[in-house]
């Protein structure tokens, strides 16, 4: 028998001002957000001290890794809409049921990464067209990454879990927490001290490991405490296949988003290569500058999937749109001047990561083209994954499929090369398919067919033994 334990209930987003909902939820997420991406720009402030060799190193081996966090970001979709869902309707053990489900799933897909440490890491980055003074420090990195991939695939689904319960704060303080430690750990790691070897590029990997390891660490101590809104406890440790099989469905087609991306960029990867390691180098910043303003346009998504998926549940649909919307003009206020800066300072932000003339002057280009299209890569971000509360991620993949697979590559290899534009091509062929994805998001939205896929979604979450919940419990 399990001892009765008081769960913490946080305000009910349901109800109320829908703007003050909003803010509540997203500006704890917004800094999360940065925290989460503050990873790989604290990585490559130290690593670009080593020279833009090592820079191009974490460059291809960064792209690769993000496969890990598509897997990780698709469970914790799956996971958020599922105990979003279960809130809204008050049925609070099927959601911890969610949560444990997602735990189990997570050491899976661990298992499987480290498999890949073991066996295909070189393989991997010379199918991507890696020149042979990367392979080997791009190499040491993704084989730690991945052989202790449990630890990002837990921190991201346990942050996300409770974020899907409307408990905001608890994973902002992780996240600092981690990152903190990180800025400590990478220059140790980097660059060796006292007792500690130095390690290069594979010491930011280290760093990193560490840094969520703890994190990790921390959650599940505040989860099996009982004083959060989600809980932990051994009488809740049994397998159940058919919510295993429905945060998979949902987080599949969202995975699917994130690897029709990732595809894209590393298909680009070769062309980019293509024109030299100085090229790479700026790639990169650019990708973790560019990274930086999305991941705020991902905090904001998260609250507006919370948002929507509690209001689903809630049968509020009219308020799950509501949300929706505001989220996206709240967003496009911060955007604006945020591509404005970007545009008028965009040599100096290089800069401060990497000194190299050629470099700064290839990456700036890119930054500028990327500032003219923010706006429109902010509907795609807000509106797709907003909608993942409800349950809907097929749409959103679909999408990114077609236009960047289906615009994207062709536009830069024919603007790069038959065109003769070079690299401003590339940079060109990024700024078509973001615009054509927003417009597309906006028009899908409005057309309420996200809504007919959650009652659809509900039905089956609500059919009889689906899951064993029962009440507010």
């Amino acid at each position: 028998m399990v001892k009765e334990r008081k769960r913490k209930i946080y305000s009910d987003v349901t109800q109320g001002d829908v703007g003050l909902s909003l803010w509540r939820l997203s500006l704890p997420s917004m800094a999360g957000a940065i925290f989460l991406n503050l990873f790989s720009l604290v990585d490559l402030f130290f690593i670009g001290r080593l020279g833009y060799v090592a820079v191009a190193a974490l460059s291809i081996s960064g792209v690769i890794l993000a496969i890990i966090i598509m897997v990780g970001l698709g469970l914790s979709t799956g996971t958020t809409a599922l105990i979003a869902h279960y809130i809204g309707k008050k049925d609070y053990d099927a959601a911890d049921n969610v949560l444990f489900q997602t735990i189990l799933l997570s050491v899976v897909c661990s298992i499987a990464m480290l498999l890949l440490a073991l066996f295909a890491t070189e393989p991997i980055l010379r199918l991507f067209g890696a020149t042979k003074e990367v392979i080997d420090p791009a190499s040491r990195y993704l084989k730690i990454s991945f052989s202790f991939s449990i630890f990002i695939f837990l921190f991201l689904a346990l942050n996300h879990a409770l974020r899907g319960s409307g408990e905001a704060i608890v994973p902002l303080k992780m996240l600092a927490v981690a990152n903190i430690l990180n800025i400590v750990l990478d220059p140790l790691f980097i660059f060796g001290f006292w007792i500690v070897p130095k390690l290069g590029v594979a010491g930011s990997a280290v760093a990193t490991v560490i840094s969520r390891a703890v994190g990790v660490a921390l959650l599940l101590r505040h989860l099996f405490a009982g004083k959060s809104s989600l809980h932990l406890h051994r009488g809740m440790f049994k397998v159940n296949l058919p919510i295993m099989g429905r945060v998979i469905r949902i987080g599949f087609f969202s995975s699917l988003e994130v690897l029709f991306r990732q595809i894209s960029l590393l298909l680009l990867i070769r062309l980019i290569a293509s024109f030299g390691i100085v090229t790479l180098a700026a790639y990169g910043i650019v990708l973790r500058v560019r990274m930086l303003i999305i991941m705020l346009g991902f905090g904001m998504a998260g609250a507006t999937a919370v948002l929507i998926g509690q209001n689903m549940g809630a049968n509020l649909s009219q308020r799950a749109e509501e949300s929706g919307w505001k989220a996206l003009r709240y967003y496009e206020a911060m955007v604006l001047p945020a591509a404005l800066a970007l545009f008028l300072f965009a040599p100096n932000i290089v800069k401060f990561f990497n000194n190299q003339p050629e470099v700064i002057n290839t990456a700036a280009t890119f930054i500028r083209v990327t500032a003219f299209t923010l706006p429109f890569l902010a509907m795609a971000v807000i509106l797709g994954r907003g909608i993942a509360g409800a349950g809907d991620t097929v749409a959103p993949a679909w999408v990114a499929g077609i236009v960047q697979l289906g615009v994207r590559i062709p536009a830069a290899y024919i603007l790069a090369l038959t065109a003769g534009l070079g690299t401003i091509g590339i940079w060109l062929a990024f700024g078509l398919s973001d615009l054509l994805q927003g417009a597309i998001m906006v028009s899908y939205f409005k057309s309420g067919k996200w809504q007919a896929r959650h009652h659809r979604h509900r039905e089956i979450l609500e059919s009889d033994g689906f899951i064993l919940g029962g009440g507010a419990g």
